[in-house]
């Protein structure tokens, strides 16, 4: 697969990315702020087993919910230091500009289209060593095999 060189992003393109992560940050900050006003952990003691397992659901799935959002803001976090260091727009894997419009749909990219289609290549093609694309944690299923 040949490479394709990206031009480097403008300053305009850079601000409005810069403006976009800043924007989601915040958004994320106040739907924090709403969530814990509005919506807290129930426990009940009180009702039947029904009503127990419809708000341990509940509870799950806002604490999934909570957990993918706290990862999101540390991608975000982590996309804006690259800033200060003039680093946004690089792919970690080969150092080649970033096409805005991969940034523009995922302002947090770590990697160009190719390396990430490599990387998700390699990903599949070898199950026994899994990386859980969520958590940047390798799952081992080798003890499943057996």
């Amino acid at each position: 697969m040949a490479l394709e060189k990206t031009r480097a992003l403008t300053k305009k393109q850079i601000e409005t990315l810069r403006m976009k992560l800043l924007a989601e940050q915040q958004a994320l900050i106040y739907k924090e702020s709403l969530l814990t006003q509005e919506v807290t952990l129930t426990l009940t003691n009180e009702g039947d087993e029904v009503e127990a397992s419809i708000s341990d659901y509940n509870n799950s799935h806002l604490l999934r919910f909570r957990n993918r959002e706290a990862f999101y803001a540390k991608k975000i976090e982590k996309a804006l230091k690259k800033f200060e260091k003039n680093e946004f727009g690089l792919c970690d894997d080969c150092g080649y500009w970033i096409k805005f419009e991969r940034l523009l749909a995922r302002p947090t990219a770590e990697l160009c289209i190719i390396c990430k289609e490599e990387a998700e290549r390699d990903e599949f093609s070898n199950i026994l060593s899994k990386q859980s694309k969520s958590m940047g944690r390798v799952v081992d299923l080798s003890g499943m095999m057996a």
